[in-house]
């Protein structure tokens, strides 16, 4: 059987690194304080990976929670100094490994948050709505933006810059009249 790798979305803290596994009904991975192991079988597919992480965490200090659609880490780091490069201690893309912008913070917006740890609140993650996760609740709008009305912007409907005009040189590029007979459909006289 043939493996395949699901999508594994990371994301870090100054003291934990959130672990997504998009794979449904998954089963639990194992996760060691060096590196996770994931093994299932769905639609006759085989998904498995093993990731070497890039520092320890602490398995027994780490939460874990399975919806239907997805699998949710938050591992413990045991160093919560170091701000991880990378989720893997291999340099190099590992293609099935991506960024989980919707928790992203960079190291510098970190500083100010407080920690995740001790009791690691999932409510306060914004999964709402990610189906068969209990007490989950409603994500509430974008975290981070402070209920700002973008219409209050001075861009309503960005549609342009008031007084920029349009690109020199491009001219008329709307005009239809410009390009008749180009469509490749010929008239019969």
């Amino acid at each position: 059987m043939h493996r395949h790798h699901p999508r594994v979305l990371w994301a870090q803290r100054k003291d934990v690194v959130y672990l997504t596994i998009e794979i449904e009904d998954a089963p639990e991975a194992t996760i060691k304080e060096q590196s996770i192991d994931f093994e299932c079988v769905k639609d006759d597919k085989k998904y498995a990976f093993h990731l070497d992480f890039y520092q320890p965490i602490v398995p027994k200090e780490s939460k874990k929670s399975n919806s239907k659609r997805v699998s949710f880490y938050i591992l413990k780091k045991a160093d919560d100094t170091v701000w991880w490069d990378r989720l893997c201690k291999e340099k190099g893309k590992v293609n099935f490994v991506h960024t989980d912008f919707s928790r992203f913070v960079d190291e510098d917006e970190s500083d100010d948050e407080k920690p995740a740890h001790p009791g690691m609140d999932f409510s306060q993650l914004g999964m709402g709505g990610m189906g068969g996760m209990p007490g989950m609740g409603g994500m509430g709008g974008m975290p981070g933006m402070g209920g700002m009305d973008f219409s209050q912007l001075g861009m309503g409907g960005m549609g342009g810059m008031p007084g920029m005009g349009g690109m020199p040189g491009m001219g008329g590029m709307d005009d239809d009249a410009d390009h008749e007979g180009e469509s490749g459909d010929e008239e019969d006289d």
